[in-house]
């Protein structure tokens, strides 16, 4: 199998098992474990505790013992994370799992980017980033079908553990067909793996202080990361109790939400891909600048409907967002010690979920839930500012 083909298999399968959880979990959450807003948003945190404590580790392993390796891991322990949650629909048990799940994400990121960018040798980033994002798109879009006609046959928590139980025989396939022909260890004989790790790690921030784009995407990070974490977790709970929707219900549109919202990332991934040249800094701008603005809005509309098209837009909006900032930060690095510098981009990020999401769980616990809808659209402003000087740059 061509390998960038193998590149979409494992984005689109990987996909379309997570996307049968996540668009039923905020069901799973609050209608079977009865998780409360604050409980909902530290969830989420003790994921991103998770992604804090293991990104770097996670990324050395990549850049020592293979990127093959190491997204292979991941993508087992997420499904057995799955697994966990869908077992016990309680608070605990859910937490776990948020917990493994962190772990496996971070055996994730930076390696499989790492992993196509060393085997096209840094050719065709652009395509394949973008086109790796729709085919994810493509594989939620199946994934969102899939769950509300399993959920509807049988129940949310069966689709969960049938997505866990997915993603453990991915893991397995991946060890078959995925090839790694290019990768180059960051290891020295002649040195002590203590040495060799610090050497690392010393490598990466070196990469970040020394390149004013890379700097301006780490504050970018950071932000996105203290502005995500409370949305994602309060915008099903807005449509769950804000508008009084009976789980029955609930199944239905939340498929909707989600597979429109990827039909709408589809497209707009297209148009990028096809009449945006090198100025990936301005469109982030562009799109960030309307996704506050449709928040905000959402976040204070009393119309289910006006408030269903906004999440559209806010959710295929932010979509982008992840393959535009890959490309950005891959074009910046050297091959070597690349998922170790990718990893501090995880570590930021997830530094950020941490810190934002119980201060926007907070609010929402002591406002009210478009409370912290609006506070999390209010986090995302400072990053226009880095994204208006990465504009410049490029």
């Amino acid at each position: 199998m061509d390998i960038k083909n193998i590149y979409y298999f494992i984005t689109s399968s990987r996909s379309f098992c997570i996307h049968i959880v996540f668009t039923l979990n905020a069901i799973y959450y609050v209608s079977h474990a009865g998780l409360n807003p604050l409980q909902l948003v530290l969830i989420g945190t003790i994921m991103e505790l998770a992604v804090l404590f293991f990104e770097i580790p996670t990324g050395l392993v990549a850049d020592f013992w293979g990127r093959k390796k190491s997204f292979i891991i991941g993508t087992f322990i997420i499904g057995l994370a799955h697994l966990l949650e869908g077992s016990v629909p309680t608070f605990w048990a859910i937490a776990v799992g948020a917990a493994l799940w962190g772990i496996g994400w971070t055996f994730i990121s930076g390696a499989e980017t790492s992993w196509i960018a060393d085997e096209l040798e840094n050719n065709e980033l652009d395509t394949v980033f973008l086109k790796g994002a729709k085919f994810s798109s493509i594989g939620s879009f199946l994934g969102i079908i899939v769950s509300v006609v399993v959920a509807t046959v049988f129940t949310v928590q069966i689709a969960i553990l049938i997505a866990g139980g997915l993603l453990v025989v991915i893991a397995i396939i991946l060890l078959r067909i995925v090839p790694e022909t290019k990768f180059l260890s960051i290891a020295h004989g002649e040195t002590t793996s203590y040495q060799q790790i610090l050497h690392a790690v010393k490598g990466g921030l070196i990469q970040i202080k020394g390149n004013a784009m890379l700097i301006s995407l780490a504050v970018v990070t950071i932000f996105f990361g203290l502005a995500s974490e409370g949305f994602d977790r309060l915008w099903g709970a807005h449509f769950i109790e804000g508008f009084h929707l009976i789980e029955k219900d609930a199944i239905y549109w939340f498929g909707a939400f989600y597979a429109i919202a990827f039909l709408l990332n589809i497209g707009i991934l297209k148009v990028v891909e096809t009449y945006v040249k090198e100025r990936f800094a301005m469109v982030l701008l562009v799109l960030n600048s309307l996704l506050v603005l449709i928040m905000l809005f959402f976040a204070v509309s009393n119309a289910f409907l006006l408030a269903a098209i906004l999440y559209w837009l806010i959710a295929s909006l932010r979509a982008v967002n992840t393959p535009l900032i890959n490309i950005l930060t891959n074009k910046q690095l050297q091959s070597q010690g690349r998922a170790t510098a990718l990893s501090m981009y995880g570590q930021l990020d997830a530094f950020g979920q941490v810190a934002g999401g119980p201060l926007v769980g907070i609010i929402a616990l002591y406002t009210s839930i478009q409370g912290g809808i609006i506070s999390s659209a209010i986090l995302i402003i400072p990053t226009l500012y880095f994204l208006w000087r990465m504009s410049k740059f490029s």
